[in-house]
């Protein structure tokens, strides 16, 4: 399993070399997700603005290991812990809605988000009693909507 990460690895330092980016690739685990966080003088323009190209760079960099190990492979790609930054604040926003749905017991509707950043939301209020979440409308309009258990 080292091996498919070393691959990974390879591949995403490969696509900094094209893009002329220096940068030190960092793993770490998040239950059965692997995290590469980049670590460069480059972030602002790898993270993009709201994070559009990092979205862009770790669509590549997944294009590109499916290709070299012959197997999809789930993986995040992170710039400087960008989206770690970003997970801390979605739990913090869980917590609080969460908790807002059981004080009103009425249903709570967040704004788009992509796919990860449900996850993230998702854990979360698995993680509350008395509220449940799920994700409703088409991309890129999906969103999560916390409501109260039945």
């Amino acid at each position: 399993m080292d091996e498919k990460y070393d691959k990974i690895k390879e591949v995403i330092l490969e696509l900094l070399r094209y893009m002329d980016i220096q940068a030190e690739v960092e793993q770490r685990f998040l239950e059965e997700t692997v995290i590469f966080n980049l670590r460069t003088a480059d972030s602002a323009m790898l993270i993009g603005q709201y994070g559009a190209n990092l979205g862009s760079l770790q669509y590549m960099a997944r294009l590109l290991a499916f290709k070299k190990l012959g197997e999809s492979v789930q993986f995040v790609v992170d710039v400087e812990n960008y989206k770690k930054s970003r997970e801390d604040f979605l739990r913090e926003l869980a917590r609080q809605a969460g908790a807002r749905v059981q004080e009103t017991k009425e249903s709570l509707l967040l704004k788009p988000m992509s796919s990860y950043e449900r996850r993230v939301i998702h854990a979360e209020i698995g993680l509350l009693p008395d509220v449940t979440s799920e994700s409703v409308g088409e991309e890129p309009e999906r969103r999560v909507q916390i409501k109260p258990k039945q």
